[in-house]
Formats: structure tokens, sequence, C-alpha cells
């Protein structure tokens, strides 16, 4: 095991109210530190140890990719942390009973849930790889800004999730259980399907040895200074538009069959760890705020709220946060939650009402602000004879949030959106917004291609190319061919600029 230099987190205090008023506390608590919310309603300690590992977990990528330790996001991630399968299905009614946990990240919000583990401090059980595979994708996105083969999308988001922390050290590169009895056991994937496909292209049964061998290649990649170099070479052709099978097999000299017969060796000796130290020069900040009680019954439902296809059980869910909100006359968390409820799937007009009446009370309420706005241009949307109004009322409170906050995408997005009816559309200020967006919230598709279509009526053909090409070969779901014709399209004029100069 080769042990690296310290890694080192930086020293940041962030508060996480619920509000300005202090209503009763509820069991729910967040934890704030500088790149992560933490929600739970388990026990204290837990919470700030967990939060904590979080923290190294991010700063040992940071060392691992030569990216600066001491940089808090500008926009941190959410995490919740739930006790069962049901509060699972309370986010995520259609949730598959084998999940651990899921990440969502769209125009509404991006939120990582999570399996409370049992021990924090210990991963015998795998207990925090969803989180940290999830993370993965997340810090890739955010900082590895590059279009990476599908397999190798997943292939180290695998290879980190298993990272250990023991004692004062941080181990990198354990394999999985469940991947190692796939791997041991199982017929494995022909290479080239595991280069050239998405596992959701494959049949259920093949498919499942995916992300084990993804894993597999990614670890034979990083555990070694001369294939780690081949790795880059073969990254560098792919994101140059050469085949993945054809890029591979360049990069390390060998065919297909030479590469499967050498990581079957490399299955039979002792895979090699990375290993780095946990010694900090200085502590990690770690904020805890508890909710106020109504979060007890709306901080999951909240959640649930985030996903794109929450408006097709939206009608009953609308009614029970009604009946939920009851119980909290004047409580501002349950208020709030309400409004965007309506909003979604209820009575649009009900949800501004209850907007109007919170931003009476605290004209500088964030939450108000972005979902009054978000109203206008809805309303906007389905009333084009009034749009033009409506957009520019919009705009006018986005503003206001803007001054609240300068570093919430969604903010940033809605006042894009405000503007398409706008003469000279998309402004410099409008682009502006939309860079920003794109910075703070690259895991959002519907930011992305805002910003790339944006940048295309502009002729930034090149500019638009890069920004979305990690979407077009993003590994979640299935090939998105829109994308994926837009960007030859893009590439294709930004070559001819590039001709007539």
């Amino acid at each position: 095991m080769v042990l690296g230099a310290a890694v080192t987190p930086l020293l940041w205090a962030a508060g996480a109210g619920a509000g300005r008023a202090a209503p009763a506390q509820g069991r729910w608590m967040v934890a704030s530190s500088a790149n992560f919310n933490v929600y739970s309603a388990g026990d204290e300690r837990q919470l700030r140890a967990y939060t904590l590992m979080l923290e190294d977990f991010d700063m040992t990528l940071r060392f691992m990719h030569g990216l600066p330790l001491d940089k808090a996001a500008d926009r941190k991630l959410d995490v919740h942390l739930i006790d069962n399968k049901a509060e699972l299905r309370v986010t995520y009614p259609g949730a598959n009973e084998n999940w651990a946990g899921y990440y969502v990240a769209t125009a509404r919000d991006v939120v990582c849930i999570a399996l409370r583990p049992r021990r924090v401090a210990s991963q015998d059980e795998d207990s925090n790889d969803t989180t940290m595979h999830e993370y993965a994708h997340h810090f890739m996105r955010r900082n590895l800004t590059f279009a990476y083969a599908p397999w190798l999308v997943e292939g180290y988001a695998e290879y980190v999730a298993t990272t250990l922390f023991d004692g004062d050290q941080i181990i990198v590169g354990k394999i999985n259980a469940n991947r190692g009895e796939w791997l041991m056991n199982s017929a494995w994937l022909p290479l080239e399907d595991l280069l050239t496909k998405r596992s959701s292209e494959l049949p259920t049964e093949r498919g499942k040895n995916y992300y084990p061998q993804a894993w597999l290649l990614t670890h034979y990649f990083m555990s070694d200074k001369k294939r780690k170099a081949q790795l880059e070479v073969y990254i560098r052709a792919v994101g140059e538009g050469q085949g993945s099978v054809e890029a591979m097999e360049k990069a390390t000299g060998m065919t297909l069959d030479g590469l499967t017969k050498a990581l079957r060796e490399y299955t039979r000796g002792q895979l090699p760890l990375q290993g780095y130290s946990r010694t900090r020069k200085r502590e990690v900040s770690i904020t805890v705020t508890r909710l106020p009680v109504s979060a007890d019954d709306l901080v999951l439902r909240r959640v649930r709220m985030a996903r794109d296809d929450f408006e097709e059980d939206g009608p009953p869910f609308v009614s029970e946060i009604r009946t939920i909100a009851a119980r909290y006359p004047g409580d501002a968390y349950a208020e709030l939650t309400l409004a965007r409820a309506e909003q979604l799937a209820g009575d649009p007009a009900a949800g501004m009402a209850i907007l109007d009446r919170r931003l009476a009370a605290d004209p500088t309420d964030l939450l108000a602000l972005e979902y009054k706005a978000l109203g206008l241009l809805a309303k906007a949307d389905k009333n084009p004879a009034e749009a033009a109004t409506l957009n520019k009322a919009a705009g006018a409170v986005l503003a206001k949030a803007f001054q609240v906050d300068a570093n919430r995408y969604q903010v940033l997005l809605a006042y894009a959106r405000s503007r398409k009816t706008a003469p000279g559309y998309p402004s410099d200020n409008v682009m502006e917004a939309l860079l920003l967006a794109n910075e703070l919230a690259p895991q959002v598709s519907e930011v992305t291609m805002e910003t790339v279509q944006a940048l295309a009526m502009r002729r930034e053909y090149g500019h638009a190319a890069f920004l979305l090409k990690p979407l077009v070969n993003d590994p979640h779901g299935r090939r998105n061919e829109r994308a994926a014709q837009l960007l030859k399209e893009l590439e294709t004029k930004a070559a001819a600029g590039k001709s007539a100069v």
C-alpha cells in the first residue's frame, strides 16, 4: 500500500436554518459542513461522524486528482439519511426494494437519499457504498468535466465507493462483496459490450456484471502508474471522438481478448489498495441545527417533490400535504411545502396566495421568492398572450432572490427562462447566468441543455459542444438521441467555423 500526503479539509462554518422564526424543534437535524448539508433524525454524534466522513471522502477525491483541498463548494449537496425502506418509499413510492438509496438531479433540486449506516466508522457491510458511489458521480460532473466513456463513469464511482476510513488511514480500492461475487461466479460480458454500451442497453442477466467489470477495469488502470497513463491516453482519444474499442486497443497495445486475459490474471492476485493519511492541519467545522416539528412529517415529502415524475402521483400527495400542513398553522416550513405542492400538482392560485402571505411576513424568504417566480413562469407558459408581462414580473422577483443567494442554480435557470420572450435573447446577462448555473449544477441535464442551446444561438458552437459531451455520454438511462444529434450538429458547425478562419 502506498501512503500519500495528508488530506487537509478546510475550516468552514455554515448554518442551516429552516426559517427566521424559532418554532418548536423536531427530531430532524441538519449538519452543515463545507460541502454538505446532511439531514438526519438519528443521533447527533452519528450525524456529525457521518458528515465528517463525507468531508474526508471529498478531500480524498480532491487529493487523488490534484484539486485544491481548501476550496468549499459554491453549492452544497443535500444528503438525507433514512432509517428504512418505508421512509425510502415516502421519498420515492416506486423505489426498488433492493435500493439502499438514490440520487436526484433535476431543475428542482439535487439531493441524495441513503439508508443510515449502523457503523459510520466501519464499512464491513458496505454500508456507505451507495452514498459514495452517487457522490462520486456528483463530484466527477462538477470537477472532472470531460466526455468520459459510460463504463468509466460507473467504474470510477464503483472504485471509490468502497473507500474505508480506518483510524488515521483512508484506504481506496476495496472490493464490494456483492460485486466480487458476481465477478467470481458469473459469466463475464464481452469486453466490447462493456466498452461500447450502457448497462441499461444490456439484457438484465448479462447487465448484472456491467458494474463489477467496470469496477475491475478501472481498478486495473488506477492501481499502476504505467496503466494509469494508458487510461489517460484512452480518455483523450474517446473525448476526441475515437471509437471506444479502437481507443482501448491503441492505448494498451492489446487486443480485447488480450486485455480480458490480463484482467482475469489480475483478479487472481492480491489487488493493490491506495492509502492516504487522514491527519488534518485544521478541523472540519460542522454546525448542527434542528428543524421545526413540522419537518418530522414533511422533510422527506419535500424530497419527493424534487423528482421529475412527481406529478404522476401528485393529486393524492397534495391532499396529504394539506392535511399535514393544517396541523401546523402559520408554520413557515409547512406553508412553503404546501405552497410548492399546490404549484406542482394542486391549486396553483392557492399556492401563490400562501407565498404572498409568506413574503408579506418576510420579503427575503428565498424559497418563497423562488417559488413565486416559478409560479409566474408556469402561468406564462399556459397564457401566451400574457407571457411577456408574467415573465417580466417573474424576473423582478428573481432579482430579489438573487440578492439573497447568488449561487442558487434554480434561480439562475429561472431567470434565463424569464427572459426568453425578451428581444435579443440570450443577452450577455442571460448567458452569464446560464454559465454560472451550469457551473453550479452540471449534473442537471435541463441546465446543460438550456446553456448549450443559448450558446448555439450565439454561434459559440465549440463551447456548446464541450458542455454537451458529458451529457451525451451519461451512462444513466437510455441514450439521449436528441442530445447526440445536437452534438453532431454543433461539432460540424464548430469545424466549419474553424475552417473559415
